[in-house]
């Protein structure tokens, strides 16, 4: 998960300071960044093509590995921004699509309602879990969802290993897609969205200077399990891979429909946790920071309001998106949201505090390229929105006859 470390109430101690071991740091590293990004890589193989993917993931890898090593010798944290609320919204859509599948299968296709209406009922979860002020007390909430989608994860890798054993490789596999690979550029920086997380934990490590080899090694490990995993799932389904590819996952199956409703829980659970950041920001602009809700009922119910009205913007821009463009909005948050985070930032602290001249130019390098990249990608993206017989049509999220 991401949870962002600040100096206020909200803050979470994930571990005392200066006694995390070099395995604890590992575990939290890990725990940051494998997230729900990874269920949208299948999809954004479809987009870059299986070699060029791959190679992306690689070379994305080796530069956000960069990237967090200046962080580390910034020691600034970049996690709190707007941006997180591209993630909710995702994570909205997501949670829909998975329960209007649940709901299809075990109503066998009588259900009510559309899915997105599943958007808003989720928020009768979400606002409440905002009003708790201390995420600490939320630390429930964050290991029920790791365990949930470790299981979905292992789950995922058995049934495309399973897919294409019995049944061959999916339709129409592609090496490089010279057509759409800028949306797979997005989505492979949004894999990697656990950058708020880097410096908390170097700083609860008892030996902080080991935290780069720490760093190396879970990037590592991320990127083989993003790249396993976005491989087996596109040679599993093909073109035909969806947003997510839990919606892939065999129709009518019992594991298959357990993992697609425990990744929506665990979405669920995880959406308050990415709104704290600009929930934080919000509520220091509009009430400042000497008007705590201890002081009066007034201030608590006006940050309630608004710990109310942010999850329902969220859940207005999923309901517009919809499950169609669930690939595509990840893609653009990656774009927006990842690379500012992932590039731009770090490079721009990193160059105000190095006296280095070519340390410097490095940084330099580093920041145009985050703009240039950022400012590329969103082009073509909203191009493929735009004009979306330019981009591949992503395939019904429907197991019900239209």
């Amino acid at each position: 998960m991401d949870l962002d470390k600040s100096s206020d109430e909200e803050q979470i101690e994930h571990v005392p300071d200066g006694t995390a071991s070099n395995g604890k740091a590992l575990f939290m590293l890990l725990k940051a960044f494998v997230g729900t990004g990874v269920v949208f890589l299948p999809r954004s193989f479809v987009s870059g093509g299986l070699i060029f993917s791959i190679c992306l993931m690689v070379f994305i890898a080796s530069l956000c590995l960069i990237a967090f090593q200046l962080l580390i010798k910034a020691q600034m944290i970049t996690g709190g921004d707007y941006g997180e609320m591209g993630f909710a919204a995702a994570y909205l859509i997501f949670v829909s699509e998975n329960l209007g599948l649940v709901v299809d299968q075990l109503s066998h296709c009588n259900r009510a309602f559309p899915s997105n209406i599943f958007i808003w009922l989720a928020l009768l979860i979400v606002i409440p879990i905002t009003w708790v002020r201390k995420i600490a007390k939320l630390s429930w909430n964050a290991i029920i969802a790791d365990v949930f989608i470790l299981f979905g994860l292992i789950s995922i890798i058995y049934f495309t290993s399973d897919q294409i054993t019995h049944n061959g490789p999916g339709p129409n596999l592609r090496m490089i897609n010279s057509s759409d690979f800028a949306l797979m550029i997005g989505t492979a920086v949004y894999s990697f969205e656990g950058i708020g997380m880097v410096v908390p934990i170097i700083q609860g490590m008892k030996r902080p200077d080991q935290f780069p080899r720490v760093l190396t090694l879970g990037i590592i490990i991320c990127t083989c399990l993003f790249v396993v995993t976005g491989s087996l799932g596109y040679v599993a389904y093909g073109e035909n891979t969806k947003a997510s590819v839990v919606s892939n996952l065999p129709p009518y199956d019992s594991l298959a429909i357990t993992v697609q409703l425990l990744y929506a829980i665990a979405m669920i659970l995880t959406s308050p946790f990415m709104l704290y950041p600009p929930l934080n920001i919000i509520e220091r602009g509009i009430f400042g920071k000497n008007h705590s809700g201890r002081l009066h009922w007034k201030y608590k119910w006006g940050k309630n309001i608004v710990r109310a009205i942010i999850p329902i913007v969220c859940a207005a821009v999923s309901y517009g998106v919809g499950s169609g463009g669930l690939d595509k909005f990840v893609a653009l948050v990656g774009s927006l949201c990842c690379m500012p985070l992932c590039f731009t930032f770090p490079g721009m602290f990193h160059f105000k505090i190095t006296k280095n001249r070519w340390a410097k130019f490095g940084d330099v390098i580093m920041v145009l390229w985050g703009i240039g990249i950022m400012i590329f990608t969103v082009y073509i993206n909203v191009r493929s929105w735009v004009v979306p017989a330019e981009s591949s049509a992503e395939p019904s999220n429907s197991i019900c006859p239209l």
